[in-house]
């Protein structure tokens, strides 16, 4: 599973430095929660993004990217009700096989996740953008969740770096 939330850069260049944190603070609180709530193990913060994994439990991740949905509408609530800005973000969801171990140079290692898996997470994740949901996730995916997490079929895609187009299917109600 890769987060990531929309218009960081913008943020950045716009608001003071402690606003900037305080969002992330919030942010990752909205989307990390329902990680951890059903069995995720969140690998790394990335600046505005985060790298997820969920030992072989396709309906426990779907659990999770449907509460942190429904988390930052809370969110958003709030921040509405403050005058702030609504934030957007995006999640991509693969199942497959991963390599796991401390990766990096002599003097500093980083336990992380690497493989065609986490690859397509991340695209499905930039995808989002393009078909205007908070969440993408693979035909993979779709299958071992099976009917139970209620997603649609929301065509093929290239995504950079594959070499040919997979099938992607998002929630069947938007997720906006």
């Amino acid at each position: 599973m890769v987060v990531d939330l929309r218009g960081f850069t913008s943020i950045c260049e716009q608001w003071p430095r402690d606003d900037v944190i305080d969002m992330l603070n919030d942010y990752f609180d909205a989307v990390s929660e329902p990680i951890e709530r059903y069995g995720g193990e969140i690998l790394k913060f990335m600046g505005d993004g985060l790298l997820a994994i969920f030992p072989c439990d396709a309906a426990g991740a779907s659990r999770a990217v449907a509460d942190m949905c429904a988390a930052m509408a809370s969110l958003n609530a709030i921040r509405q009700a403050r005058g702030a800005g609504a934030l957007d973000f995006g999640v991509g969801v693969n199942y497959g096989d991963v390599v796991y171990g401390n990766i990096g140079s002599r003097k500093r290692l980083d336990f992380t996740v690497i493989g065609q898996a986490v690859n397509v997470a991340a695209r499905l994740e930039a995808l989002t953008k393009r078909v205007g949901r908070n969440a993408a996730f693979s035909a993979v995916f779709a299958a071992k969740v099976g009917t139970g997490a209620k997603l649609e079929h929301l065509g093929e895609f290239c995504l950079r770096g594959i070499c040919r187009p997979i099938a992607v299917y998002g929630f069947a109600e938007p997720s906006r």
